[in-house]
């Protein structure tokens, strides 16, 4: 199959496209895309809508970028909120703000400083989220989890926010995870930290398992 032309798009201000084919998109402003994007290398400053699937390779973001559809790619990064209706797949994310994926999020390496609300799987060979805002996932699966507070989030918690700086999640399992702020139902690993103020329904561990003194683990089951 031919590969389709790709051109340039460059987008100043508030506009509305079609969608389509492209090498790089630069937005500054506004855009709405009323179809399928895809393109090699996506710059957002401002706000895009798209009313499809977003495929980029390289994406870097500041501001809010919404796909009705899926996403994948390769590459993640930026400051800002990433909201997306149908899947997530990318391999490489490193974002400050708020990840939103209605179905699953897939990364081989997961960095976010913020909040994450995934109403699927979260899946990464390596995850570590920084919360500074409520998060939580359906279940979260990976070789290396941790999961912990950021200053920003122990801040917020001094100012008394409503629902807290909480990860909450039904099912955790990897290899080496460690936990802090988190409540889950089940959480099953090799080497297993539950840390500050978390509650744990279930532990399953197969080597080592540490609990803080804040913690709450109603059951321990050594594999």
């Amino acid at each position: 199959m031919t590969e389709p032309l790709r051109n340039h798009l460059k987008v100043l201000g508030e506009t509305t496209s079609a969608g389509g084919f492209y090498q790089n998109v630069n937005i500054t402003g506004e855009c709405k895309f009323n179809g399928d994007v895809d393109c090699e290398k996506l710059r957002l400053t401002g706000e895009v809508k798209i009313a499809g699937n977003l495929k980029a390779k390289d994406m870097k973001i500041t501001g809010v970028c919404a796909v009705d559809g899926s996403l994948n790619g390769l590459s993640l990064q930026g400051r800002g909120e990433m909201r997306t209706s149908g899947g997530l797949r990318v391999d490489k994310i490193n974002l400050t703000g708020h990840l939103d994926v209605v179905g699953d999020c897939e990364a081989d390496e997961l960095q976010m400083t913020g909040a994450v609300s995934i109403d699927g799987l979260l899946s990464s060979d390596r995850l570590n989220i920084s919360m500074f805002g409520p998060s939580w996932a359906k279940e979260v699966g990976g070789s290396k989890i941790s999961i912990k507070r950021s200053k920003v989030g122990t801040l917020l918690k001094l100012m008394k926010s409503k629902e807290g700086v909480i990860f909450k999640a039904g099912l955790i399992e990897g290899d080496n995870i460690e936990l802090h702020y988190t409540k889950a139902d089940m959480v099953r690993g090799e080497s297993v930290i539950i840390g500050p103020d978390c509650e744990i329904q279930t532990v399953e561990y197969r080597d080592v398992l540490k609990i803080h003194k804040s913690a709450s683990v109603k059951n321990q089951v050594k594999l």
